[in-house]
């Protein structure tokens, strides 16, 4: 069947590599053999043709990259027949996987489909260049990618944040209390200090490639310092780390430090 001119495009969603054991089910297997494993009776497959455009997902996660279809569905071999329902395989071409995966958060809720659990998504094409654009603009900003080239402009990141800070209910803190504040040698320089809505003291750390221990750590050591040096009688000094994505450590160690995490969503 000859591609069409104007494709479709598709989200097809995944579990991460290593969840099904390195079988054609598997994310490690279908990009190695460039084959997107699908059940016969998923919805929506009949619908894929040569030509489409996909963008794979990794539930509840990321968006790791695209492909196009490269040709019809095709049963697997008789001896991958392993379950109750007939499998085969999409041939993958032009795949390009980003070196920095892009958090679903920050486009998932503008998508014009909202259903996350289907392996098979039917999208349109705006949404394709939201998600294109959207992981351009993520990696540029400088959270990081696979070679670390890319580095965050610490003033150029300050910057964009601060008009934003009255929807997180803060503001900065007055002149005495400046941006970029130098607690002293051992301590550091904290990104922001503002207030919130009670008065209270509110160090704000942006996240750019430290590990989950070493930004609590640093929020903790800023808090202090402030508590014993800066906060008034009666005021209380809080933390909040603003990231462009974060992991389960990161997560945890947040929670139970009692520090807020504070997803940037691009748009």
């Amino acid at each position: 069947m000859s591609e069409k001119s104007s494709p479709n495009y598709w989200l097809f969603s995944n579990k991460s590599a290593g969840a099904y054991d390195d079988n054609i089910w598997d994310m490690s297997t279908v990009l190695k053999t460039s084959c997107y494993s699908i059940k016969e009776p998923e919805s929506n497959r009949s619908h894929v043709s040569p030509g489409d455009v996909v963008y794979m997902r990794i539930y509840g996660h990321a968006f790791i990259g695209r492909f196009v279809i490269a040709g019809e569905w095709k049963k697997a071999p008789v001896k991958q027949q392993k379950w109750k329902v007939t499998v085969g395989t999409f041939p993958m071409k032009d795949v390009v996987i980003w070196p920095r995966p892009l958090p679903q958060v920050l486009v998932m809720k503008d998508l014009s489909n909202q259903n996350y659990r289907k392996r098979i998504n039917k999208i349109t094409r705006e949404d394709g260049i939201m998600i294109e654009t959207a992981q351009r603009v993520y990696t540029r900003l400088g959270f990081g990618d696979a070679d670390e080239n890319i580095l965050v402009l610490e003033k150029g990141l300050e910057e964009a944040i601060k008009p934003n800070l009255k929807k997180l209910g803060l503001k900065p803190a007055g002149k005495n209390i400046r941006q970029q504040f130098d607690m002293g040698i051992g301590v550091g320089r904290s990104d922001l200090i503002c207030l919130d809505e009670n008065g209270d003291l509110v160090v704000v750390e942006l996240k750019r490639g430290l590990t989950s221990d070493e930004a609590i750590g640093q929020v903790l050591r800023y808090m202090g310092w402030l508590r014993e040096n800066t906060a008034e009688k009666g005021q209380k000094v809080e933390g909040c780390i603003v990231a462009g994505d974060y992991d389960e450590h990161l997560r945890l160690a947040a929670a139970a430090a009692n520090v807020r995490l504070v997803l940037v969503r691009l748009g």
